[in-house]
């Protein structure tokens, strides 16, 4: 029995076709990693790396519609649209110059994954897989990136927080 809990109420109807999107990208992504095991194939580098040259890519278009790239709650506007918010049951922590920190309290990653039946072990090693797209992310921003908490492991929530990165 799966000890992950990943269940947010919705009755908006775009956040459940964004969840249901997200979740069939995350189905293939899952159904291929089982397979690549089967095979015996090596998959996890390859994945971290097209996620940090897509994490790359998509920082630049980030960094271009903001007015400030080392604001923190700028960056907090861009990462959570209403959409986002919704689909993803986001809690803003907090949101100022140097930090913003959110919970999500449904992924729709890993509601793909559990639809098809992976093991919480899998389900967590997907997540540690698509976490380095949003670390690659922030090294791309500018900031770090703390993730304490994820719903893949059995926490309540996954948390994420972006600091802007110490002076040296």
């Amino acid at each position: 029995m799966s000890n992950i809990k990943n269940d947010w109420p919705t009755k908006n109807r775009e956040a459940m076709l964004y969840r249901s999107a997200l979740a069939s990208a995350a189905k293939k992504t899952g159904l291929n990693s089982v397979e690549f095991e089967k095979a015996g194939i090596p998959y996890e580098e390859v994945y971290r790396s097209s996620s940090r040259k897509l994490a790359a890519e998509t920082a630049k278009g980030f960094r271009a519609k903001m007015d400030d790239p080392t604001d923190l709650s700028d960056w907090g506007k861009q990462m959570t649209p209403e959409l986002g918010r919704e689909a993803f049951g986001m809690e803003v922590l907090e949101s100022n110059k140097d930090c913003f920190a959110m919970d999500m309290h449904f992924c729709p990653h890993l509601k793909g994954w559990q639809d098809l039946g992976l093991s919480d072990d899998m389900c967590a090693k997907l997540c540690d897989l698509a976490m380095t797209g949003d670390f690659a992310m922030a090294h791309e921003m500018g900031y770090e990136l703390e993730n304490p908490l994820r719903l893949a492991n059995g926490d309540p929530v996954c948390r994420v927080i972006y600091r802007r990165k110490a002076e040296k």
